[in-house]
């Protein structure tokens, strides 16, 4: 379905804000951890031909929004997009709230897909610690957007140009008693992962995976586990720690 463009900036480094209007019961579906499928085309309705998998960075009023970074053809062509954009959302499973306190770990780019769950948590009264951390200062994009939502968060950049030198791993055993949501590179996930485990407390993962159509057909992003592959966008994005094999 084709939604309206409201915005289309750029933040900072490699990074962009896409908010497109949509209508109040699509909104209102839209749960904490989901993603969307966007399409972009250039010259031809089948270049490219695939979608592009992005979580579902923030919902306000009738606005849904998407913090993407340029990796590649398809989120360069993202950039350009000015009047409308198809999507389909919101899709994968989401994350329920059911615990008191949460620790939303978030390497890079993926607080693209935590910061709605942190954000809403946090509103609902619940106790909810984020750490952020990247390369440098100017790869923290979703910084002015955690400001304004006044989150207690801890900052990390591996340079130190910003908040504590070092990685968002740093310091996750201070926060044994909260329930661990982790989004980041996958190096970053085994560590999470591996303390989640060591010091026996909950954590969910959500992965990042290529996906080619979102719905569970095509099987390209698939993630494997203990109990078999499972398909990141039907039985995920969102795992058990200790069912993933990475």
């Amino acid at each position: 379905m084709l939604y309206k463009v409201l915005e289309n900036r750029h933040i900072s480094g490699k990074d962009y804000l896409l908010k497109v209007e949509v209508d109040a019961e699509l909104a209102l579906s839209v749960k904490p951890g989901q993603f969307a499928m966007l399409q972009v085309r250039e010259g031809s309705q089948f270049d490219p031909l695939l979608r592009r998998p992005l979580g579902i960075f923030d919902v306000e009023g009738n606005t849904v929004s998407f913090l993407y970074r340029v990796y590649g053809r398809g989120t360069r062509l993202l950039t350009k997009v000015k009047d409308a954009v198809s999507i389909l959302m919101p899709l994968g499973n989401f994350l329920e709230d059911t615990a008191d306190s949460y620790l939303f770990v978030a390497g890079g780019i993926g607080i693209g897909g935590l910061f709605y769950a942190a954000k809403s948590f946090a509103k609902a009264g619940k106790r909810v610690k984020l750490l952020y951390g990247d390369k440098s200062k100017e790869d923290l994009s979703a910084m002015e957007f955690v400001e304004r939502a006044k989150l207690d968060c801890t900052y990390y950049t591996e340079d130190g140009s910003f908040g504590t030198r070092g990685t968002v791993v740093k310091e996750l055993e201070n926060y044994p008693e909260h329930r661990w949501i982790a989004c980041g590179p996958v190096p970053m996930l085994k560590e999470v992962v591996r303390m989640a485990e060591e010091l026996r407390t909950e954590c969910l993962v959500l992965m990042d995976a290529r996906m080619a159509c979102g719905v569970g057909a095509c099987l390209s992003c698939v993630v494997k586990t203990k109990s078999g592959y499972r398909r990141c966008c039907v039985e995920g994005p969102l795992f058990k720690a200790e069912e993933l094999l990475l």
